[in-house]
């Protein structure tokens, strides 16, 4: 596993095939998206609150304002996207076709918001999935699999969106089984072929609040920041130790105590305490800096 994260990202973009016309009255072509970015577009908070400036901004302008604002919220969330894109990484397609559809994907969302409906990110984040999903869906088996399989990796598929705009978060393969009456081993099956695995869940333990969701944000939004996080973290945990994965998992995912963990590793839960603080503090310093800070294990 590197030691490092990237400290920039590939600026080679390729333009779908017969682009929307409509897309290109309201942004630039897919090819230009690299060359313009907001300042607060890599800063989860302060993108979320230019996101808020923008929305209310969209509200009262006219036609032409409108465009500028829709331009600017695509720009403002691109890392957003690329995040999407990374979550699908490593599934049979080149990951910066994943990075284009992902962007189309934000841009079509620009297209058809309406911000008198909530948060823009709230908006786009269903849609780029969705987007991203249709792609793996169009593209020919290599392998093709039974065909029983096929049809549990569409419904999967369909169920997870689903659940994701239920839950507002990411479904676990349980509750994809119980939902569609199917074991826990087809679930599994049919999200391999279909490109779609689970990553691990991080909205829990970054940006967590002492008081309930409703007292600051509505739940829906909240829910959809915490995606976003999720979303966001994902490179900074993939470079932990094999070790402090394990502990992210066990203490957020399968929501064991402390005592149990340290039970699991043969350590002292006092250990285990001291290792959650570091790996915590070193995701926390991944959302609020960049991404060169040192991952100590």
């Amino acid at each position: 596993m590197s030691s490092s994260l990237p400290t920039s990202r590939s600026r080679t973009a390729r333009v779908p095939a017969d682009p929307t016309p409509v897309l290109d009255d309201v942004v630039p072509p897919v090819d230009d998206l690299d060359d313009v970015h907001e300042p607060a577009e890599r800063n989860p908070q302060l993108r979320r609150e230019r996101s808020a400036e923008l929305t209310a901004q969209l509200l009262a302008a006219d036609e032409a304002g409108a465009r500028v604002i829709r331009r600017r919220l695509v720009l403002l969330h691109l890392d957003a996207a690329d995040g999407v894109a990374r979550h699908y990484a490593g599934r049979g397609q080149d990951h910066q076709d994943l990075v284009q559809v992902a962007r189309v994907g934000l841009v079509e969302a620009s297209v058809r918001y309406d911000p008198a409906l909530g948060s823009f990110l709230g908006f786009a984040l269903p849609t780029m999935m969705g987007v991203i999903r249709r792609h793996f869906r169009d593209r020919a088996w290599s392998v093709k699999p039974p065909r029983c399989i096929q049809e549990h990796a569409a419904v999967v598929a369909r169920a997870r969106e689903d659940l994701t705009h239920e839950l507002m978060r990411w479904p676990t393969i349980p509750e994809l089984a119980e939902h569609l009456e199917l074991s826990e081993t087809e679930i599994r099956a049919a999200r391999q072929v279909d490109g779609c695995f689970q990553a691990a869940s991080l909205d829990v333990p970054v940006g967590q609040r002492a008081e309930s969701l409703g007292e600051s944000l509505s739940e829906v939004e909240s829910r959809y920041e915490h995606v976003e996080t999720s979303l966001t973290l994902q490179p900074a945990y993939r470079q932990l130790s094999e070790r402090d994965q394990r502990l992210v998992y066990l203490r957020f995912y399968s929501e064991l105590s402390q005592r149990e963990i340290a039970e699991e590793f043969g350590v002292s839960q006092m250990q285990i305490s001291r290792w959650l603080v570091r790996v915590l503090r070193s995701l926390r310093q991944y959302l609020s800096d960049d991404e060169s800070f040192p991952l100590a294990s």
